[in-house]
């Protein structure tokens, strides 16, 4: 992931956003603070969790995992947790909770020495139901309502509970979904974008995918600003803004273009990405692809 894009993740999120996901997770805390970049990246080379809350009573580093948690993914959580600890602000202890896309809810041991267990929990996803969350943002949407907060994370976290190759296939389509909603706080788009973010950069393996997604969320990023500013802006705000929804739909189509040129067949690009088989058949006769 782009260094500017990992510098705004989670930058303005909310204490009462982010509850909504350590409520998710079972948790209760009234304070529920992302750490900075800088607090995050103590050590680049070897520590780059996911996302570091700090609750009431700990410091809780959030990971996603699409494969069963094994000794290596042990070992690299215990790495997190005593960097993390060496390094907080506070006197709080410091824990780890795996999101997970493949395995049930649990509590790991791993053995680090004759003397030293390191626990932490698993949380499965796979019990979210995905169709119903989907359809009843998109009914939302359909009538000009906007969703609550926890609707809007819960449909961020939608591509988690999927395996294998469905997770970039529900990434499609809840991105396609997550960027026409409008008029969300700062707080709730930085959590729930940020969230897509991650999930992209982790699972989507094709780089040009990868970075046409990252752009689509969010109007700071390249594609859209550079497409806005150099075909619209003329100094008014008005001009930004169409660039915006400019650079969206081309990013749409290039994703398309994109799956497109890897064999997909039109049926499936629309099944992934809830557009239309129509769109998707005027954007293969626009290429001649």
């Amino acid at each position: 992931m782009a260094e500017f894009q990992e510098d705004m993740l989670f930058k303005n999120v909310s204490d009462e956003d982010a509850g909504i996901l350590i409520e998710l997770l079972g948790k209760k805390s009234k304070k529920v603070k992302p750490w900075t970049k800088e607090l995050r990246h103590i050590d680049p080379k070897n520590f780059r969790p996911d996302l570091i809350l700090e609750l009431d009573d700990e410091n809780l580093i959030l990971e996603f995992q699409s494969t069963d948690v094994g000794d290596d993914f042990s070992r690299r959580g215990h790495s997190y947790v005593a960097i993390t600890d060496q390094n907080k602000k506070n006197k709080k202890e410091v824990n780890l909770v795996v999101l997970s896309t493949v395995e049930d809810s649990k509590i790991v041991e791993y053995k680090v020495n004759k003397l030293n267990v390191f626990r932490y929990e698993v949380f499965g996803l796979n019990n979210l139901d995905s169709e119903e969350i989907i359809n009843n943002v998109k009914n939302k949407i359909k009538d000009n309502k906007l969703p609550n907060g926890r609707e809007i994370i819960l449909l961020s976290l939608v591509p988690l509970s999927k395996k294998g190759e469905n997770i970039v296939e529900y990434i499609y389509r809840v991105v396609n979904i997550i960027i026409k909603l409008k008029n969300l706080t700062i707080s709730q788009k930085d959590l729930a974008f940020g969230i897509m973010w991650l999930t992209t950069d982790k699972f989507v393996e094709d780089s040009l995918e990868r970075n046409i997604i990252c752009d689509l969320l969010g109007d700071r990023m390249s594609l859209i600003h550079e497409y806005g500013e150099n075909k619209y802006n003329d100094g008014k705000d008005d001009g930004i803004e169409q660039g915006i929804e400019q650079g969206i739909e081309q990013g749409i189509e290039l994703i398309i273009v994109n799956l497109l040129k890897s064999g997909d067949e039109a049926s499936v690009i629309a099944e992934k990405t809830d557009i239309s088989i129509e769109d998707v058949l005027k954007i293969k006769e626009k290429h001649s692809l």
